[in-house]
C-alpha cells in the first residue's frame, strides 16, 4: 500500500528545505565577507611592509613583498 503525503506534510517539507536553503545561503555569505575581510587585511599588511622596506631602502624585501603581494591579487583578483 502506498502512503500519500497531506498537503499539510507536503508544505511542511517545502517550508524546511527552504529554510535549509536559506541557512546554508547565509553561511556562505558569511563566509565570503570573512574571506575578503582577511584578505583586505593581508593586503594592508603587505602594503605596510612595502612602504617599510621602500623607507628603509631595502630592496629585497620590496621585491619579495611585491612579488607577494602581486601573487595574491592574481590568486584572489585586485
Amino acid at each position: 500500500m502506498e502512503k500519500k503525503e497531506s498537503y499539510t506534510e507536503m508544505v511542511n517539507a517545502y517550508a524546511m528545505t527552504q529554510i535549509k536553503n536559506e541557512k546554508f545561503m547565509a553561511e556562505i555569505y558569511a563566509e565570503m565577507i570573512l574571506n575578503e575581510l582577511l584578505l583586505t587585511r593581508r593586503k594592508e599588511v603587505i602594503v605596510k611592509k612595502i612602504d617599510l622596506a621602500l623607507d628603509c631602502k631595502d630592496k629585497r624585501a620590496f621585491l619579495l613583498l611585491t612579488d607577494e603581494l602581486k601573487e595574491l591579487e592574481k590568486q584572489f583578483g585586485s
